[in-house]
């Protein structure tokens, strides 16, 4: 017999208990790197200590407003850069969705949020918003989001599974906007949401399969050595590199004004793409399609 051999079939248990549920617990190692929103409730930005200023919850308020929510949270994200405090609302987050899909009120509730509290979707089109397509909206040549969020110039996709790119976009462009297939795991035994998302050491199987509780999408607008950090539904949640590496499906960084006019050859290079984007047609690698190749006009 191998005398190296001896250890039986891997097992694994449903009640073990996680080291990710309890990195909170610890202090950080000196010396670490860490930036922008982080579990205290404020933005680490250098020597700067910004205050995340309390706030109604974005979520969680039977609206499916999760796309509209994020982006006014990266857009805050921006604001603590500029030493400011700004606390989006409800209503914010609201017009942005009417904004940026189908959805619409009934004129006759005004802004009431009990509307589709009670499990029957009463509000016509509230299904939810494509990321891709608010994004292309926030950053249109006609502003048809003025008013509602900050001027932006372009933006950009995070490679897959590139949690550098993740990292550097939270420090040079205030925050990642993250769409995640969210799995049931997140919640604990009485059906609330961990403040700890992290992968069950079962894998991504049974109730941590991408899916399995509902499409997401959150503002990353910190992080540490550790984990990365978000606000969902009024709370910091930290979130593991291998919860983004499992169940993100969608990444991208937004581009402001002031970031572009500190770094010239950066504006030269994106307004030349950018023009060059918007005046191409379907690429010759593009398969065919029966309908246009929406990436024709794609800011």
């Amino acid at each position: 017999m191998d005398a190296l051999a001896g250890r039986l079939a891997a097992e694994t248990d449903i009640r073990t208990l996680q080291m990710s549920q309890y990195l909170g617990y610890l202090d950080q190692p000196p010396d670490t790197p860490a930036y922008g929103l982080q579990p205290d409730g404020r933005f680490h930005l250098g020597d700067l200590r910004v205050d995340l200023a309390a706030g109604e919850s974005l979520g969680e308020v039977g609206f499916q407003n999760c796309v509209p929510a994020a982006l006014a949270l990266l857009a805050q994200s921006w604001y603590a850069a500029a030493k400011e405090q700004y606390t989006p609302t409800l209503e914010d987050t609201l017009k942005i969705y009417e904004r940026v899909s189908p959805f619409r009120r009934d004129p006759g509730h005004g802004h009431d949020h009990q509307l589709t509290v009670s499990g029957r979707r009463k509000a016509q089109n509230d299904f939810g918003a494509s990321l891709l397509l608010a994004l292309k909206l926030w950053v249109n040549q006609e502003r048809p989001l003025a008013g509602l969020l900050p001027d932006a110039r372009a933006f950009l996709e995070i490679e897959p599974r590139n949690l550098d790119q993740v990292r550097e976009a939270v420090l040079r462009f205030g925050g990642v906007l993250l769409g995640l297939a969210l799995p049931q795991s997140i919640r604990d035994g009485k059906g609330v949401p961990r403040d700890a998302w992290y992968v069950p050491g079962y894998g991504p199987v049974y109730d941590a399969t991408p899916g399995s509780l509902s499409s997401h999408c959150v503002a990353i607008t910190g992080y540490s050595s550790r984990e990365f950090y978000c606000l969902s539904a009024g709370r910091v949640r930290r979130l593991s590199p291998e919860f983004l590496l499992t169940y993100a499906e969608e990444a991208y960084t937004v581009v402001q004004p002031s970031t572009l006019e500190t770094n010239p050859p950066l504006r030269e290079r994106i307004t030349q793409d950018l023009f060059e984007l918007r005046t191409s047609d379907r690429p010759g690698a593009m398969p065919a399609f029966n309908h246009r190749w929406r990436g024709g006009n794609i800011m």
